[in-house]
């Protein structure tokens, strides 16, 4: 479908809107109306330069911000707005023949299973034939993503027979509603009361909001919270994990109690979020979307002399050169350091926005 209206929106001298791009931002709106994620949301994302698909506003709200900002850059396919990407073709040969579509598109929860299991296997009707699945023996999944995988497998199976809702699809629909609407927690604990009160199953569903994240939180990635000193002088890690205070500046770990108080868990003065980056990379390449783009710089190779990305200069060429058995395998990652905001040396005023500092190479 030819869509290059979308990026010729004014004539010549700015005087006045393309007719064809008006028509056209009409029949885009009235198609994302018709969508079941833009019936779930309540409204339609808006894909403006400006909003870029953050925001969820009424019909004529999204069509003046296209009318007067135009559409976000290369938003040719439109994923926002039930639009699915082409499958990307692999070594295996094409499996775009063997999906099953209904009504043009794959119900979003299922897509992500989908998705996510992808690396382990070739038949593609999810919800029937995925429990019995078996794999070839170098390609089994270790433990933490077996498990992965059974919750996820489990979580998106209907809700009862003939259903169209799992409970999978159910709780991320109540997050979505407190996230984009700033409901309240009571709110949703309400929410899911009136759905147990008219499923016919209500053992399947939520009994509140803090059920309904758990299960949600099960399938993200983890992360590890580790006790920091409050002056931000060490990290409780490691060998330094059962002191009490700071061996540099002698501040307490935990928040002093006061005379009298019931004996309590230790509460930290302070504490960071750690976020391994391992399963990050490797939740990066579950997915043929995002594995495609993590391999763009070996498969859109080009000899001009156009710095399209990284790869393309000097430094990744004599990093290439200089370790080619890790170069060879397109899949490995190289890591950039940066930090966003910081002093060099106290005794400058000048602030670095965004520096580079080193890069580090790792392999998922």
């Amino acid at each position: 479908m030819d869509r290059t209206w979308m990026y010729n929106r004014v004539h010549k001298n700015r005087h006045g809107l393309k007719e064809e791009y008006v028509s056209g931002v009409k029949d885009f709106v009235k198609r994302a109306l018709k969508q079941p994620i833009c019936i779930s949301e309540g409204g339609i994302r808006c894909p403006c330069i400006k909003c870029k698909c953050m925001k969820i506003s009424a019909a004529t709200t999204v069509r003046l911000h296209l009318y007067r900002d135009g559409f976000q850059p290369d938003y040719w396919i439109w994923t926002e707005h039930g639009e699915v990407k082409p499958m990307v073709e692999t070594g295996g040969g094409s499996t775009s023949s063997r999906i099953v579509h209904h009504d043009d598109q794959l119900n979003a929860m299922d897509e992500m299973v989908f998705d996510a299991f992808r690396p382990y296997r070739d038949v593609l009707d999810v919800n029937t034939n995925m429990g019995n699945e078996t794999f070839a023996e170098d390609e089994l999944p270790n433990e933490d993503a077996k498990r992965f995988y059974d919750k996820l497998i489990s979580t998106n199976k209907p809700i009862y027979e003939g259903a169209t809702q799992s409970m999978l699809s159910i709780c991320v629909q109540l997050l979505a509603i407190r996230s984009n609407w700033h409901v309240p927690q009571k709110g949703i604990d309400f929410v899911t009361k009136m759905l147990k009160s008219v499923c016919p199953v209500p053992t399947c569903l939520p009994d509140n909001y803090y059920q309904a994240t758990q299960l949600v939180s099960k399938l993200g990635l983890k992360v590890e919270k580790i006790d920091c000193c409050k002056k931000g002088c060490m990290l409780y890690y490691k060998d330094d994990n059962k002191l009490s205070e700071c061996k540099i500046c002698h501040s307490p770990r935990f928040i002093p109690r006061k005379t009298g108080m019931r004996k309590y868990k230790d509460v930290p003065a302070k504490r960071m979020f750690y976020f391994p980056i391992i399963p990050r990379l490797q939740r990066l390449y579950a997915s043929t979307e995002s594995a495609a783009e993590m391999r763009w710089h070996h498969e859109n190779k080009k000899s001009s002399n156009v710095l399209r990305h990284p790869s393309d200069g000097k430094a990744w060429k004599h990093f290439d050169n200089v370790y080619p058995d890790f170069a060879s395998d397109p899949r490995n990652v190289r890591l950039g350091l940066c930090s966003d905001g910081f002093t060099p040396y106290v005794q400058m005023d000048l602030l670095l926005l965004a520096s580079y500092t080193h890069s580090i190479q790792s392999s998922p």
